[in-house]
């Protein structure tokens, strides 16, 4: 068999992992790793990705690690993405709360809704008030048009006990003239906030 280049492991690699076959990525991974290749960046992102969805903490940890020590790869948006959905996903929202703040770059829309859907999930914020407002601010700074954020910046406040502030953030929808369908809710799929109308079944 002709010999396997990055390219080739990288095709077979996201090939498992998009497909739901993530334990086979990572053996696929290691197996890569034993040859001698070196992982670049977009395969860590795949492998990271992977752990957060299989619940493997440590070996995210593990990983990411990795990236950065054996194989000076500069941790990019996606790679803090992914770790801040791999601490949420596995109910540990103070520590990725704990990581975001320790980012060295500002975290972006993806990364605050993943972080505040694990506090929603979660049904508790133990931030402080003033990081709390912080970052729901941000959140509003980074996309201000998709009405889905306040939404959820509203849930965070009244997780808070904050329901006049919730109230203020689910009126500012039609103020800033943000679609709302009557009787539509915002659901999380694969990882992105959308309307019931667009899933099609919004009658």
């Amino acid at each position: 068999m002709e010999e396997r280049n990055l390219q080739s492991w990288t095709i077979m690699i996201s090939g498992f992992a998009v497909n739901g076959h993530r334990k086979e990525a990572i053996a696929l991974f290691s197996q890569m790793e034993a040859s001698g290749l070196k992982p670049d960046s977009t395969l860590f992102s795949i492998i990271l990705s992977a752990c957060s969805h299989l619940g493997m903490v440590d070996e995210g940890r593990s990983y990411f690690s990795k990236m950065v020590d054996a194989y000076n790869i500069q941790p990019t948006i996606e790679h803090y993405g992914c770790m801040v959905d791999l601490f949420g996903r596995a109910g540990l929202v103070d520590t990725a709360y704990e990581f975001i703040k320790n980012m060295p770059i500002a975290p972006n829309g993806v990364i605050l809704r993943s972080f505040f859907g694990a506090c929603r999930k979660n049904g508790k914020i133990t931030i402080v008030d003033g990081e709390l407002n912080r970052l729901m601010k941000l959140l509003l700074q980074e996309e201000p048009d998709l009405g889905a954020n306040y939404v959820l910046a509203a849930n965070m406040s009244a997780l808070s006990d904050k329901w006049s502030d919730a109230a203020k953030l689910h009126g500012s929808i039609p103020e800033r003239g943000l679609k709302k369908v009557a009787g539509c809710s915002w659901v999380e799929v694969h990882g992105r906030i959308v309307e019931w109308d667009e899933m099609g079944i919004g009658g």
